[in-house]
């Protein structure tokens, strides 16, 4: 398996990439990475790249900012390093692309390049949520902020097919975040979705209120991009908070004990954006997996490593026969 990695994207790049790819590397021996940036940048790590196993370079010209307008970036930046990576994937030159860049820009050209999947019109970010037995999947985290109540109920048999083929979850559950559990709750968005949800081919068990998230109730929860990039964020930022929090209480009542606690640690650790490596994009015709701009080698290796749950499991290619393209 080979996966393209944008070198150019994370706040510490290319230090964060290059380091991420030789921890993938040495842990998955199946594994190949395609660096792509641009050679004084990548120069200081030239002989790591060169000694390294299944590591290749790729030089690229222009890289992306992260405030640059997706609309300009695709007119303009077309020898990037996410340009080149998308087009490398979309010739089946590797498997999938992990960018830690700006997350506009990725989703551009993935849609321009790849294309949609057939019967979705618009895509999905998907990201992994701690929950007490596991996992939840939240999709949409950020892709679309205004979605149809049709393109909810996609989002949910995504999802379905995310749990079941990564985390081998039958049937998993799927939830619509809403501001109450009757059927009538909430604005128009949530009211026309929740009865298409009702048709759709999943475990739907109705409403889900904000309390609810983390708690396992259900394996899968649907909502539109705004709220689910302010769910993601409020996450991340608790984690943080929480861990700072303790270690400074912790000092203090001696609470270091708790620390060790795996189910504790694990639930913690959730939080950390680090620890799912990205998310993943939903809809469009290849795997791509956008992590977060200040991502560390650890988030960067670990987004390499769903990128190759992604592949393995043929997420994308359900996803095609479930929409029947």
């Amino acid at each position: 398996m080979k996966i393209a990695l944008d070198a150019m994207g994370s706040d510490a790049a290319p230090s964060s990439e290059v380091e991420g790819a030789l921890g993938a590397l040495a842990e998955d021996t199946d594994l190949g990475v395609v660096l792509l940036g641009l050679r004084e940048a990548l120069e200081p790590f030239q002989k790591a790249i060169e000694k390294a196993r299944n590591l290749e370079f790729v030089e690229v010209e222009q890289v992306v900012d992260t405030h640059e307008a997706p609309s300009e970036i695709l007119k303009t930046k077309t020898s990037s390093s996410i340009a080149r990576g998308i087009n490398l994937l979309k010739r089946g030159e590797v498997d999938a692309f992990v960018s830690a860049g700006n997350t506009g820009a990725v989703m551009a050209f993935s849609l321009f390049t790849l294309g949609r999947i057939k019967g979705i019109k618009r895509p999905a970010l998907g990201a992994s949520f701690p929950a007490p037995s596991g996992h939840t999947f939240v999709l949409d985290v950020g892709a679309n902020v205004d979605p149809k109540p049709v393109q909810l109920r996609n989002y949910a048999v995504m999802g379905r097919i995310v749990m079941e083929k990564i985390f081998h979850v039958p049937e998993p559950r799927v939830g619509l975040i809403n501001v109450g559990h009757e059927r009538g709750k909430g604005n128009q968005l949530t009211q026309e979705a929740y009865e298409l949800l009702q048709q759709a081919p999943v475990r739907f068990i109705g409403n889900l209120e904000g309390s609810e998230v983390f708690c396992g109730k259900v394996d899968v929860i649907v909502t539109d991009g705004f709220t689910g990039n302010v769910m993601l964020k409020v996450c991340e930022g608790m984690g943080e908070a929480v861990l700072s929090t303790l270690h400074t209480t912790g000092k203090k009542y001696r609470w270091r004990s708790w620390f060790s606690k795996k189910v504790f640690r694990d639930f913690i650790g959730g939080l950390n954006y680090e620890e799912s490596g990205g998310a993943i994009l939903l809809g469009v015709r290849g795997p791509v997996i956008i992590s977060h701009g200040r991502s560390s080698s650890h988030a960067i290796q670990n987004a390499l490593r769903l990128a190759c749950f992604v592949v393995r499991e043929g997420v994308v290619d359900a996803i095609k026969e479930e929409f029947g393209s």
